[in-house]
């Protein structure tokens, strides 16, 4: 078995209607779903009896990619910049342009107890979730 991430899904956590992105979405899912399904044990990817572990793990994936998305679109000429009129500064609400609505933290805070030990990860995904990339000092 293996993580389902739809576009349907995806737009539904970034609060986009249409079919404007559909095809980016699509790709976004074709990159991060198999990256997300080497970050896991395979044991709990396996588990497909288990309804509620499934439903977990795939509402974590989604989180990921509605969360890459929305920061790609962050990226975007246009928007992130702050407009100034003299005393009125309006600015984005964001701060993060790696993840600007915290949903990509969501959902690696919620596949987290699932996943391979570090040392198996090979920094596929343990950056995101904790530690750095420096060594630490005792």
């Amino acid at each position: 078995m293996s993580l389902v991430v739809a576009t349907a899904k995806v737009k539904d956590k970034a609060g986009i209607t249409g079919s404007t992105y559909d095809t980016k979405i699509a790709s976004l899912i074709g990159e991060w779903v198999p990256s997300l399904e080497f970050a896991i044990e395979v044991a709990f990817i396996n588990d497909t009896g288990n309804v509620g572990l499934q439903a977990t793990l795939n509402l974590g994936a989604t989180e990921m990619v509605a969360g890459e998305f929305l920061a790609q679109l962050a990226r975007e000429p246009g928007g992130s910049e702050g407009l100034f009129f003299g005393w009125l500064e309006v600015r984005p609400a964001f701060s993060d342009l790696n993840d600007p609505f915290g949903l990509k933290a969501q959902g690696a805070l919620r596949l987290q107890p699932y996943l391979k030990h570090k040392d198996e990860l090979q920094g596929s995904l343990g950056v995101i979730v904790g530690g750095s990339r420096t060594e630490e000092e005792s």
